[in-house]
């Protein structure tokens, strides 16, 4: 009944109009960005797991010409609580910014399921972003432990995709495509859990 697949990759609006290889537009399309960009509003406080912060160093040392930050929280509008994004990517000459996450099956400490395909709340964070002019890119836990440079070549695509802007995808076009990986129910979730799936891959248990 519910089928689909890591890397899920959402384009904002504003950018899905606007893209082009032309530089002279890409300078538009910074300027189009102005304003309509919600910028976080300070650091998140959640732990952050083996799986992040080894995907923060390749994700460092990939795109060096381009802001990268870890853990960054932002308002919800009418409610106390807050998104917390795994990693913000802001593209410095075209303005193109990019909420990128990382989906665990489920927490490592209560075994509580997560990020299941068959519960909203993945998708209404997802649309939040959106409406804010950020892209959405998530894969599953397993893709960047497993294949952190191929996850780098998915992210470099969709920058020279959308930007024009292909100095990071030529270095790392000749690597792998990001192996697909079906998302999960709430059901298999828990199984998951019960078969402690996340040890398979995992070199300690992160979140």
């Amino acid at each position: 009944m519910f089928t689909g697949y890591y890397p899920i990759i959402l384009y904002p609006p504003l950018v899905r109009r606007l893209y082009t290889k032309d530089s002279k537009s890409r300078e538009h399309l910074k300027a189009s960005f102005q304003g309509c960009v919600q910028l976080p509003n300070g650091n998140g406080t959640a732990k952050q797991g083996v799986s992040e912060k080894q995907f923060f160093r390749h994700l460092l040392c990939t795109f060096l010409e381009n802001l990268i930050c870890q853990a960054v929280e932002f308002e919800i509008p009418g409610s106390s609580r807050r998104y917390s994004a795994d990693f913000i990517l802001y593209h410095q000459s075209s303005g193109l910014a990019l909420d990128i996450e990382i989906d665990e099956p489920y927490a490592g400490d209560t075994g509580k399921p997560h990020h299941c395909i068959d519960v909203d709340d993945d998708k209404i964070r997802n649309r939040f972003f959106l409406e804010r002019n950020w892209g959405v890119v998530r894969f599953a836990e397993v893709q960047v432990v497993r294949h952190p440079w191929s996850c780098c070549k998915a992210i470099a695509q969709i920058i020279a995709r959308l930007t024009g802007d292909d100095s990071v995808f030529i270095l790392l076009q000749r690597l792998a495509d990001v192996p697909l990986q079906k998302q999960w129910t709430k059901r298999e979730a828990k199984l998951m859990a019960k078969n402690n799936y996340r040890q398979s891959y995992l070199p300690k248990m992160g979140k």
